[in-house]
């Protein structure tokens, strides 16, 4: 019955399996004769990054996944592995699929990953050579387009499925994910996309396509140095600062009057005031940007916070003057030294250059946070986020989590919100056994 659905309908719509749905964040430069690096010297540093077929590698928890309830993430020895809900094709063929499963290497060419990313039941890997590999529940998320003997991850081709005869998509240098689409960004500054559908930041046909319709990258400060899957739609920030988007249908985590952009990017006019070409000597702007379902967020230079959201439960507690107001960018009070980011489908985490975890979330968040943002962990060494959770890792090497944990993303037992109040502090400890991806 499942194999019958799945030949019958490969490209979904976002509506997919679950309800419309799940940082780190990555920051790239590429050194040119052209254009500048872009590095911040206060507190969020981007990474020196040559124009290279060979990706940086990205450890430890996944800052890219939106998964609704697996745990993802990479080891150190470059391999791949999985957690909780691992049946459906997500372990990648790998033995013993099912749920509340410990850590399951996915059988990738072995010690050859760089960086993971992930839609709700469905993966990408990139690669040391710059290939992009896709396994999973429906292969039309993964770019793969095609079944696969066995869940086998397979390499996802330019303009046709993974068992065609197209070009094997290359030179990729990072990627990210929506609920149910990815993209990545290419060495020579153009940007790739897959996946489903079009309101999901995904393409219209099989295999990835370009994204077309950005500034040309060859221009001096045109090049795209951030890419981000947000709930829906995907941020793309040039050298130059400017942020632009695409994807956005239902429940975007866009600011106000901005819907769906389908597959034409449009530039975010509403965070110029904070855009690194456009602000003062001195002054704080963007490096990144990530957001959830009816909200969204911005991390500055200097480590504040900008957040926006469909009405005042949805930005933290930053003071507005109505629900309306809420929807335009604005900065969230007692937030400082925030180094990195990562929304959930209803909530956000970011650490703190002091090892603080903080969050807030929308009313009735997956991960339970509370609506006004707060310290949720200190002591915390790397963190990340599902669709649906929120899980972390601290100085003594235990990892912790909180959140919807249907299927053992954040360890047993599982259930809604297991030992942690509503709006309230800390975590649990997951009980999984994660030192394969552990920093």
């Amino acid at each position: 019955m499942l194999e019958t659905r799945r030949q019958h309908r490969l490209r979904w719509g976002a509506g997919g399996l679950a309800s419309s749905a799940l940082l780190l964040v990555l920051l790239l430069v590429w050194s040119t004769t052209t254009s500048a690096a872009y590095r911040d010297q206060v507190h969020v540093q981007t990474a020196s990054l040559a124009a290279t077929t060979v990706p940086p590698s990205h450890v430890g928890l996944s800052a890219h996944s939106r998964m609704f309830d697996t745990g993802l993430g990479l080891g150190g020895s470059g391999d791949v592995y999985v957690w909780g809900r691992t049946n459906l094709g997500i372990n990648g063929g790998a033995a013993s699929p099912g749920v509340s499963r410990g850590a399951q290497r996915v059988p990738l060419p072995a010690g050859s990953i760089r960086q993971v990313t992930g839609t709700f039941q469905n993966a990408n890997a990139l690669d040391n050579q710059g290939m992009v590999w896709g396994w999973g529940f429906l292969p039309g998320r993964d770019g793969t387009d095609a079944l696969k003997p066995n869940d086998t991850p397979e390499r996802v081709r330019i303009d046709t499925p993974s068992n065609g005869t197209g070009p094997v998509l290359d030179r990729i240098v990072t990627i990210s994910s929506t609920e149910s689409a990815a993209a990545g960004i290419r060495d020579d500054g153009t940007v790739w996309h897959w996946g489903e559908t079009t309101g999901s930041g995904g393409n219209l046909g099989a295999g990835a396509s370009q994204v077309v319709g950005l500034p040309d990258p060859s221009v001096p400060g045109n090049r795209p140095v951030y890419l981000k899957g947000a709930n829906t739609n995907f941020y793309l920030m040039l050298e130059n600062g400017d942020v632009w988007y695409w994807g956005g249908w239902l429940a975007n985590s866009l600011p106000a009057g901005l819907g769906s952009a389908d597959v034409t990017p449009r530039r975010i006019v509403a965070l110029d005031p904070w855009t690194k070409s456009r602000v003062g000597a001195g002054e704080p702007y963007i490096t990144a940007v990530d957001g959830g379902i009816n909200m969204g967020g911005a991390l500055l230079s200097d480590g504040q916070f900008l957040s926006w959201g469909l009405g005042s439960a949805f930005v933290g507690g930053r003071p507005v003057v109505n629900d309306l107001a809420a929807r335009d960018p604005g900065i969230v009070p007692g937030l400082s030294g925030i180094t990195s980011m990562q929304f959930g489908q209803t909530g956000v985490a970011m650490l703190d250059s002091e090892g603080r975890l903080w969050g807030y979330g929308a009313p009735l968040d997956n991960g339970y946070l509370p609506l006004e943002v707060q310290v949720i962990s200190s002591g915390v060494v790397q963190f990340a986020a599902g669709a649906s959770f929120f899980i972390w890792q601290d100085t003594a090497g235990f990892f912790w989590g909180r959140g919807f944990n249907v299927a053992g993303a954040i360890g047993s037992p599982v259930g809604s919100g297991i030992g942690i109040a509503n709006g309230s502090s800390g975590g649990r400890l997951v009980t999984t056994d994660l030192t394969a991806v552990a920093r």
